[in-house]
């Protein structure tokens, strides 16, 4: 019988989205909605975990770092991982190791002991994100990357507003302990659905040579039509990338704009993260009370939803590199106005909402930018790493506000320093459409096939 060569991309790229892809584009979307939902919790709980474990408040810096320590650590190292051992295997291991140690941050009862939990918590947050956004991005057209990418990362503000809503009615009827002990069964109960249901990456399974049989399986599990046998051969067109090595992020003409995103990155996470972590703090000083802070923060992410899902055809119509610099730049004057209106709540919650939905766009696009810059070979080291430099970012801007808390700044002229830092982001996203062409991923791709034989 004569050998039948098959190529998945060109499947993928020819097929319209059927229920099993949207099948894993709604399970990594629930991880970035649980991603969200927990990095929102710490904030929520702050004040009544002071209390109780004796943290003063310009040590909460430290608190809300350790996961984002973490964080960091889990992207740059796990990213890398999913790209030699597969988004699924990353993924789920990710999504128990968060949940696992979420769960056990509600029997906390040192400093110590909260710290360990949020940092290895943070592992696993950092170590999701590169998976499940390359995973769900393999899976659909290239036309439509960019929309489900940003499809995704609305889940992360999703849980926000969830976690936002939730916390402001059981943190004060049950104790901050009850928003831990949500975020940490959720996520469990999803790492064993995941396990079950979840399929590998196709690219990810040709790329790699693994087995024709694994890699039929896989494909008739996504589209049933397509009969395959023992003799078919399975090919892609594989962007040029011999390795999944962080170098390759500077190769082929990538080393400017991987810099320029990397430094996107750094302050647009860094704003997001402290303002979900510090902000009930700061407003109680100005005289806003932490279930009122709940509700901003809420609002703040319910913008960010909004601004999350419209990335997508804003990318699609615009261009990224069109959106980007005008959403960073106007965020950050948002930002800059939360502290100026405090202590109007109502002038609060409409700032936080504009932040939330300029801010939501903004980091959108990043992460499709990101995903669409880098061939399949190194997407999740890319996106890791790119994420993982973001990461930094949320982690050194806790750290900053605490020494700004402890060097008794008042509250307008914190929320002004970060919201500039934020043109820095903005500058350099800008800097990026004068790249020369050849830095672009389509101006590097090849194509050369990658086959699988039994």
């Amino acid at each position: 019988m004569a050998e039948r060569v098959l190529d998945v991309v060109a499947l993928i790229e020819t097929r319209p989205i059927g229920p099993a892809q949207r099948t894993v584009i709604g399970l990594c979307a629930f991880v970035a909605m649980l991603d969200g939902f927990d990095l929102q919790s710490i904030g929520l709980a702050a004040p009544a975990m002071g209390a109780q474990l004796h943290i003063a408040p310009q040590a909460f810096g430290v608190v809300f770092s350790a996961a984002l320590a973490g964080l960091a650590l889990g992207a740059f190292l796990l990213g890398p991982l999913a790209d030699r051992v597969g988004r699924k295997r990353i993924l789920v291991g990710a999504t128990f190791c968060f949940g696992f140690f979420t769960l056990a941050t509600a029997f906390a009862g040192t400093v110590p002991e909260l710290l360990a939990c949020r940092f290895v918590a943070g592992i696993g947050l950092g170590g999701a994100m590169p998976s499940f956004i390359s995973l769900g991005s393999e899976y659909v057209p290239k036309t439509r990357r960019a929309a489900v990418v940003s499809l995704l990362w609305a889940g992360f503000p999703l849980g926000g507003v969830v976690g936002g809503v939730l916390g402001s009615r059981i943190i004060p009827a049950f104790g901050w302990q009850s928003i831990f002990l949500v975020g940490g069964v959720l996520p469990i109960l999803l790492s064993m659905i995941l396990a079950m249901v979840l399929p590998e990456s196709l690219s990810f399974l040709v790329a790699t040579g693994k087995s024709r049989d694994r890699i039929g399986h896989t494909l008739r599990g996504i589209f049933p039509d397509v009969t395959t046998t023992g003799e078919t051969r399975f090919e892609l067109v594989k962007e040029i990338a011999p390795r999944a090595t962080v170098l390759q992020l500077f190769r082929s003409g990538r080393a400017a704009g991987t810099l320029l995103l990397w430094a996107s990155f750094f302050f647009a996470f860094m704003i997001l993260v402290t303002n979900s972590s510090w902000s009930p703090i700061l407003l109680r000083r100005v005289g806003i009370a932490a279930e009122q802070s709940a509700l901003a923060l809420a609002l703040y992410n319910l913008g960010s939803l909004f601004g999350s899902a419209s990335a997508g055809m804003l990318l699609n119509r615009f261009g990224i590199l069109r959106v980007l610099p005008p959403t960073l730049t106007l965020g950050a004057l948002a930002y800059a106005m939360v502290g100026w209106s405090a202590p109007s709540l109502d002038a609060v919650m409409i700032a936080e909402g504009l932040f939330g939905l300029l801010l939501g766009c903004a980091s959108s696009g990043l992460i499709a930018l990101s995903a669409i810059y880098y061939p399949v070979a190194i997407r999740s080291t890319g996106v890791g790493w790119a994420t993982g430099i973001g990461r930094l970012g949320s982690f050194v801007g806790p750290l900053a506000v605490g020494q700004m808390v402890g060097a008794q700044w008042d509250v307008p002229t914190i929320f002004a320093a970060l919201g500039g830092s934020v043109l820095i982001g903005a500058a350099a996203s800008a800097l990026m459409v004068l790249l020369p062409q050849a830095s672009t991923p389509d101006a590097v791709a090849a194509a050369t096939s990658v086959s699988v034989r039994a």
